[in-house]
């Protein structure tokens, strides 16, 4: 009787083990792994994709793209033309697209109210491959920027490397001398008389004052 009841004991007791281990679920991570939420990563996965296609293309190819882009305001396309501005090309953009140079300085010139002054360095460096009127176009841009805000230009000038300071200085007194240069020159010792400039951008002031005796 006794071997009996063992035997219906552990009968009952190897059901109970297999039910048990049939109806336990799969670990959270497996299926994690194995099934991934659709469309979870898409915003990022295209986001990338813009930053991708962005880095592949040159400075020149940016910056015309903006310029071309109809979807953007005034305001956006100057933002984005000036953050990479720094070290293009303007001859190289020409090969390609002829007179879009011109067209982009001429456009940066009208919409000027909108370069934000943290991006006057960007300018600065822009001198590559200058000449004629693209010269012109862009010294008359140097020399509003500058006269907007002294104090951002010089410091841009003062922290800039020779080649560009001495190109983004001459531009400025090219362009400054079509004004009535005793008027241009007080306005600036004025200016000066009540900043606390650096020696470095003393160093600026000074060779504009040279440049503006002998412009050309």
């Amino acid at each position: 009787m006794l071997k009996g009841n063992g035997f219906v004991f552990a009968t009952c007791t190897a059901l109970m083990m297999a039910v048990t281990i049939g109806c336990t679920p799969h670990p959270v991570g497996q299926d994690a792994e194995t099934v991934a939420p659709s469309g979870a990563n898409h915003g990022e996965s295209k986001q990338i994709a813009a930053d991708t296609q962005h880095t592949q293309q040159s400075k020149e190819e940016l910056v015309l793209s903006f310029y071309k882009d109809s979807s953007l305001s005034d305001e956006a396309k100057v933002r984005h033309i000036t953050d990479h501005l720094a070290g293009i090309q303007w001859g190289k953009m020409n090969e390609n697209n002829e007179h879009q140079s011109l067209e982009i300085i001429e456009y940066l010139y009208r919409q000027r109210a909108f370069i934000p002054s943290k991006s006057f360095p960007n300018v600065i460096r822009a001198s590559e491959g200058l000449d004629g009127a693209l010269s012109e176009s862009y010294a008359a841009l140097m020399g509003d920027l500058f006269t907007r805000d002294r104090t951002a230009m010089t410091r841009a000038l003062a922290n800039m490397d020779k080649t560009n300071r001495t190109q983004g200085i001459g531009s400025i007194g090219y362009a400054l001398s079509y004004r009535e240069l005793k008027e241009v020159k007080k306005e600036i010792q004025q200016w000066q008389a009540g900043q606390k400039l650096t020696t470095a951008e003393k160093d600026v002031i000074r060779a504009l004052f040279v440049k503006l005796d002998n412009p050309y």
